[in-house]
């Protein structure tokens, strides 16, 4: 039988190598740790404008001929016509396109750069959170367990740079489809052009912003409360799948939309007014180029029914709001899926 003496020197090269391997295993493994929590989180932003203006589209081609009848019932100061009264008399007079769906190639424009804006500033702000909070914290954070204050956050200012380009849109838009309205003896020719020549004519091209202050109120307050509500639905409902992940983005981008709608209403109703009133009141305001937020709110409270005038129109809101919402945000999420 052989005898097998070891080498201690073996031995000690042995542990050695051990020792080495150990060590670079653990410098890779904090160096990855480190990669991850310094690691800045981007959007890529080509996707994010072609996925939102999809999306808004779609949604702006369900809820409009709603939203027709909304700006109606806000504007309208006869207190006979109901949600159904307005849509009866709207189909005898001007069919279903002139009627329901005037107005809409601007809208439909204004949907696809507004909804593009919303889901850009929106994903660009939470990523500047984020990346803050794993430069600043032991913890590493994504999208989901960023503080909810953060997601409101990110919807309020997503909510002001959307305000800009949605006020000269709702304008012509508003006008239009209060157009036939305003003088039932005859149609209207009112067109985008005619319309913007004459607001630039009579008040100079800052006129295309009449209705910015109730505008931004409602899109600053509102997307904050759209995209919270959204995030905490779908965050719950991922938490407690008691449905399919369809039908929670779906149940989602629904309530998202009931809640903007429900609780920004009056403001949106002061300004639909403040936009159309030069259509029902020939006469100028002494003093204004247009009708101040105030005024409105005291001309709207003075009238018979009092605060119930701030939410003519809302039912049928709600009931666009449903469809219209689940779809922004089912086909926005589907697409960042997907591409």
């Amino acid at each position: 039988m052989e005898n097998f003496v070891s080498d201690p020197g073996s031995d000690r090269t042995g542990l050695k190598n051990c020792y080495q391997i150990d060590g670079l295993s653990s410098s890779l493994s904090y160096a990855r740790s480190f990669y991850l929590m310094h690691q800045e989180e981007s959007i890529d932003p080509v996707k994010e404008v072609v996925f939102g203006a999809v999306s808004g589209m779609l949604g702006k081609l369900v809820e409009f001929p709603f939203d027709t009848i909304k700006v109606r019932l806000q504007a309208s100061s006869s207190e006979s016509h109901s949600t159904i009264q307005m849509i009866r008399y709207t189909y005898a007079n001007e069919g279903m396109v002139n009627g329901f769906y005037k107005g809409l190639k601007a809208p439909l424009l204004g949907a696809c750069l507004e909804t593009s804006i919303l889901f850009t500033s929106y994903n660009w702000t939470s990523s500047l959170f984020l990346n803050h909070y794993n430069k600043t914290s032991e913890t590493r954070y994504n999208s989901d367990t960023l503080p909810f204050w953060t997601k409101c956050a990110s919807g309020g200012f997503a909510g002001f740079a959307a305000s800009f380009l949605l006020t000269p849109v709702e304008l012509i838009k508003c006008q239009l489809q209060v157009s036939n309205l305003a003088n039932p003896q005859q149609k209207s020719s009112a067109t985008y052009l005619s319309l913007i020549e004459h607001i630039k004519k009579h008040e100079g091209i800052v006129g295309l912003w009449n209705g910015l202050t109730p505008t931004m109120i409602r899109e600053v307050f509102g997307t904050a409360l759209w995209f919270g509500t959204y995030e905490y639905v779908s965050g719950y409902l991922k938490i407690n799948p008691i449905m399919s992940q369809d039908l929670q983005l779906l149940a989602s981008g629904a309530l998202a939309g009931v809640s903007f709608n429900f609780f920004m209403f009056p403001i949106d109703t002061i300004k639909s007014n403040i936009q159309t009133y030069e259509m029902f009141h020939k006469t100028k305001i002494v003093g204004s180029l247009d009708p101040s937020f105030w005024f409105i709110s005291k001309m709207l409270l003075s009238r018979r029914g009092g605060v119930r005038n701030l939410y003519n129109g809302l039912g049928i809101t709600l009931i666009r709001a449903i469809p219209a919402n689940a779809l922004i945000f089912y086909s926005y999420e589907v697409l960042k899926r997907n591409f």
